[in-house]
Order: structure tokens, then C-alpha cells, then sequence
């Protein structure tokens, strides 16, 4: 009788986000079950997400040294993996035109190497930044491949509009684990308990902003926009986590302003503790992963429909758990949506209670499930199950 071979998914990604670590970990355990081997690959970012302070890994994973250069203003990245797909079943890899490793892997398949799966938005959701001749590859590179895990339901319309057949793509909801937001427990570090208890004793009302703080973010218009709020609402404190080229804006602007707390990169109970004291998120720039943070930690966002959010803008529902300006909308309109909901405590009350219900749409056990169904439909698909 001949024994069965457990199939084998390989994961050759970059770097690994902080955010990340919690789906690598609850996939690995749940496609066990299914009698699936996952294996993850990965090295360090790239210099233009470094600054981020936020890549990890986990014990069970491979790490690499990746080698970057650009060329005519894109990045390119070599990740030295390709040893370690001997074997696989599946490899899995970012939907990426400067990651050189995807040529590599999707010629290997075409001559017998295992089938490849594109994980990603379909298109760089930043128009302003897309290099036309990298969209152009992404296509042709795209419809080579063997499955497409979209992040979202319009990243799938994408997928489909490049020549992609619609069963060989699986939405997977982009998401991230919020389970200590919507339920903060265990002790902060020091100056995070003690700046909650600060503010608590103050009686503030507080707006805060998770994000990578670059370009995009629109860091000199969050500033103005806050200090309108403060002029309005005396007692308002905002609180800002992340890192980035923008940083150093606002940590120059908290030393003139006392209610300004710079708070840099924070994780885990850190954010937890203080999302637990926010009552609502600026963030006018550019959205994606956010959005699903301002959920979990029911603190709607306010924010523009400026053209370069991620497609996870889309999650938002406007009026309802957020509220979306016009993208020409002034620092001041944003400033004075946020005094109206302070103002207006059953509004607010009722766009947080939204938000806990929007959670609940995008969590990362759907994302995590609606995955693992992919990667088995993939498996059988391309008869390797």
C-alpha cells in the first residue's frame, strides 16, 4: 500500500509585518488538520520599510538575507529561497513586480516546478506611485499564475479585469489580529499605563491614529486638523503609534503641544491599552489595514476619499461606522466632524457600536478560513492534493 504524502505550501514572502505573525500562526495550525504541511520563507524588509520598526518572525520559520538594488526607480529584491521549495505542493508568493524570486518561480512551474499562487491587491492601489511598465508586468505575470488570493472584493474585480479565470481566485478579506483591541487585557509598559492614567484623570477625550507615518499619511494635514479639534474641544489629547520618514513632524510638533502624544511603534498590550482610552481615529492619508483597527477598537475613523487608499477602504461604511469626507475637504472639516461626534454622544455611541459589528465582517478567523479553503481548492485544482 503505498503511503500518502502530506502536501507542502510554501510561503516565500520579503518580511513579515508584525501583523502578520498572528495569520502564519493560526493558518499553520488550522491546515494541519487538514493534513497540509505550511512552510514560511522570509528575510528583512526592504530600506523603504524598514523605517517601519515593525518586521518579526517565528521560531518555525526560515529566515534568508535578502539583497536589494534599484533600477530606474524601482526596488528589487533577491530572496535566496529557491532550495527550500524543493518539495512543495504550493508555493505562495506577493504580488509584486520588483521581488525577483516570482520570475524565477513562475518559469520553474511552467517547466514542473509546483504550481504558484499570487497573494495581493491586483494593482498598486497608490496611483500616484504606480510605475506604468511595472503594472504592465504585473499583468502579464498575473495571468501566468496558477491560483490569486485578492485581498479584497475589489482586488478580485482587478484580478478578473487582467485576464485572471474567476475560479482561480479566492477573496480572502485582508485583515489582521484585533483579538487584544476589541479586549485589551494584561499590563501596558510603564509609560503607556502611565499616560493612561493620565488622561483618565484628566477626563480628556481623546482621538488617536495607528499608521506608518510616511508621505502618504498626510502628517502636516493631520496636525492642522488636530489642532483645530484642540481649539474647539479643550480637553482633547490625541495619540499617534508608528514610525516612519513623517515621524519626526509630529514629534517636533509634541513639544510645543502637551496633549500631542508621539508614542512611536507599539504592539500587543501597548496598543491594546491605549486604543482602550481612544474615542474615535483621524486619519486623513492613505487607509488600508487601518480601517480593520478602528473596528476592533470601536474608534470610527474619520478620513477623506482621497484616490490612493488601499482597497481595504472599502470595509468602511460610511455614516454608518465611519464618516468619509470629500477628498477636497479642509483640514477644518475634518476637525469639526470630530467636535460634532464629541459633542454628540449618542452619535458617536452609535458609530463605535458600528464599528464592534464591522469587526465582527472582518476578522482574521474569516480571512484565516477563506484562506485555507483556497489553498485546498488550489491544491486539488492543480492536482497536487
Amino acid at each position: 500500500m503505498t503511503e500518502m504524502r502530506t502536501p507542502r505550501v510554501v510561503f516565500a514572502m520579503e518580511w513579515v509585518p508584525s501583523y502578520r505573525v498572528g495569520f502564519y500562526e493560526r493558518l499553520k495550525e488550522l491546515l494541519a488538520g487538514d493534513g497540509i504541511d505550511v512552510a514560511l520563507i522570509h528575510g528583512d524588509p526592504p530600506a523603504s520599510r524598514s523605517g517601519r520598526r515593525d518586521d518579526m518572525t517565528l521560531d518555525w520559520a526560515k529566515r534568508v538575507n535578502n539583497r536589494f538594488w534599484t533600477f530606474r526607480g524601482m526596488e528589487f529584491t533577491h530572496q535566496p529561497v529557491t532550495r527550500y521549495l524543493k518539495g512543495a505542493d504550493l508555493v505562495i508568493v506577493q504580488q509584486e513586480t520588483g521581488l525577483t524570486l516570482n520570475y524565477r518561480a513562475l518559469l520553474r512551474a511552467k517547466l514542473g516546478g509546483p504550481p504558484i499562487g499570487l497573494w495581493g491587491h491586483g494593482e498598486n492601489p497608490n496611483h500616484l506611485t504606480a510605475n506604468p511598465m511595472a503594472e504592465r508586468i504585473k499583468a502579464i505575470m498575473t495571468r501566468r499564475s496558477d491560483w490569486v488570493f485578492a485581498y479584497t472584493d475589489r482586488s478580485k474585480a482587478v484580478f478578473a479585469a487582467l485576464g485572471v479565470d474567476q475560479d482561480r481566485i479566492t477573496v480572502v478579506h485582508n485583515s489582521l489580529d484585533t483579538e487584544l483591541l476589541a479586549k485589551p487585557s494584561g499590563e501596558p509598559s510603564s509609560d503607556v499605563a502611565d499616560l493612561v492614567a493620565a488622561i483618565r484623570s484628566r477626563n480628556a477625550r481623546v482621538g488617536w491614529m495607528v499608521s506608518a507615518l510616511d508621505q502618504w499619511k498626510r502628517v502636516p494635514f493631520l496636525l492642522e486638523t488636530i489642532d483645530h479639534v484642540k481649539k474647539s474641544v479643550p480637553s482633547f489629547e490625541f495619540i499617534v503609534l508608528g514610525a516612519g520618514s513623517h515621524a519626526s513632524i509630529l514629534a517636533d510638533a509634541a513639544r510645543d503641544r502637551d496633549w500631542l502624544h508621539v508614542m512611536g511603534p507599539r504592539f500587543g498590550v501597548d496598543k491594546a491599552r491605549l486604543g482602550e482610552v481612544a474615542e474615535l481615529t483621524i486619519h486623513p492619508g492613505l487607509a488600508g489595514l487601518h480601517v480593520v483597527e478602528s473596528f476592533a477598537s470601536a474608534t470610527p475613523m474619520i478620513t477623506a476619499n482621497i484616490s490612493y487608499h488601499s482597497h481595504e477602504i472599502d470595509y468602511l461604511r460610511p455614516g454608518v461606522d465611519s464618516i468619509m469626507l470629500d477628498s477636497e475637504a479642509s483640514s477644518q472639516a475634518l476637525a469639526a466632524e470630530a467636535v460634532h461626534l464629541f459633542n454628540t454622544p449618542s452619535r458617536l455611541e452609535g458609530l463605535q457600536q458600528a464599528c464592534v459589528d464591522s469587526a465582527a465582517r472582518f476578522s482574521l478567523d474569516q480571512m484565516v478560513d477563506r484562506f485555507r479553503a483556497g489553498i485546498v481548492q488550489a491544491l486539488d485544482k492543480t492536482g497536487t492534493r
